[in-house]
């Protein structure tokens, strides 16, 4: 019988955290996760996680996921993505039977499954620094994308999205795919009348996703908050134009492959290496010298370079931006930003 002393700390302290963060806007999920926190059945579950993947998103995805693969139980009622109606405050007992009846198939998706989230609100942070990239380095070459930790490559196609901000401003073209992001504070970044062209896209991934490939998408959809299904409806739009023509993705760790990508851009593009919640799943050390290699990058070439993560000592999201000009580095806080791109709150 497992008890409370077998189970990690941080595995209780994910969920503990997990549940101030979605308090405001997944009110099914911060329930289940305060709950979870008391009951080491179902902790020992999300303790099969893999080392610096998330234990409550494995854990709730995997349970999602047998959701959307078809699985009835009287769960899926609680959930607004699947249709659900019922209160948050009834779905603990059913969540309890669920994970009880379908352990054996719960463990095995924990064990593997890793967090590749590809939110397609995030653009909106993204949108205005890749933008200003493009401006800051003379607006007369087009960007040559490479993301890393890209997953499906959903947000590497930026460019066929439409945003809309809360000062009235719409940029991008006609899309099924609409941003919108609440500007905060007194110094906005600028939104561009058109957005920034694209000559190329490339996505690096430790276990890149093929748009094509149903269960690995289910599995993207299933991260989702399923009190969101604003997400989930722009989540399958973005999904649907990248099938009419998917972003180039390579299997690999970023800091090796970067370098190789890199050599490939054609001088008269501008390379924008970026990434979005993706290496606070690094170590310290990768982080470093990551970035030592980009100095080294920059030294030969004009390069830029967009961060959008959550990292200690930060108490949330930053979106920060370098550039390399005639091998001179400068650095700059763009935003501080909603996790799932909601809002930004502009820095001068």
């Amino acid at each position: 019988m497992t008890d409370m002393s077998d189970i990690p700390d941080h595995v209780v302290n994910s969920f503990l955290h997990f549940a101030e963060i979605c308090e405001d806007q997944c009110p099914l999920y911060a329930l289940l996760a305060t709950r979870i926190t008391q009951e080491p059945e179902i902790l020992a579950i999300a303790a099969h996680h893999q080392k610096r993947q998330p234990a409550v998103n494995m854990l709730f995805g995997s349970v999602l996921f047998l959701l959307l693969s078809g699985v009835e139980h009287p769960l899926r009622s609680f959930y607004a993505t699947l249709g659900g109606s019922k209160p948050a405050t009834e779905a603990w007992p059913v969540f309890l039977d669920f994970c009880r009846v379908h352990k054996q198939n719960l463990i095995p998706l924990v064990t593997h499954g890793r967090v590749q989230t590809n939110e397609i609100g995030r653009c909106g942070l993204l949108m205005p620094a890749l933008a200003a990239a493009y401006q800051a380095l003379g607006a007369s070459r087009p960007l040559h994308l490479i993301e890393v930790g890209a997953s499906a490559g959903l947000n590497l196609l930026f460019d066929r999205y439409q945003y809309r901000y809360s000062n009235g401003i719409t940029a991008g073209p006609d899309s099924p795919v609409v941003i919108q992001t609440e500007l905060v504070g007194d110094h906005p970044p600028h939104i561009p009348d058109c957005l920034p062209p694209v000559t190329a896209r490339v996505g690096i991934d430790i276990a890149p996703i093929d748009v094509m490939d149903e269960a690995a998408m289910q599995w993207v959809e299933a991260l989702i908050w399923p009190d969101e299904s604003d997400r989930v409806q722009m989540h399958r739009a973005a999904r649907q134009i990248a099938q009419t023509d998917p972003p180039t993705l390579i299997a690999g760790d970023g800091l090796e492959l970067v370098p190789q990508v890199l050599a490939d851009v054609s001088p008269d593009a501008i390379p924008c290496i970026y990434h979005s919640h993706a290496v606070y799943q690094m170590p310290k050390k990768w982080r470093a010298d990551f970035d030592a290699r980009l100095n080294d990058l920059g030294a030969q070439r004009d390069l830029a370079y967009v961060s959008l993560e959550w990292l200690d000592p930060h108490p949330g999201p930053r979106l920060e931006m370098s550039l390399w000009h005639d091998g001179t580095r400068t650095d700059r806080l763009i935003a501080t930003c909603h996790h799932h791109g909601r809002w930004l709150v502009g820095c001068p």
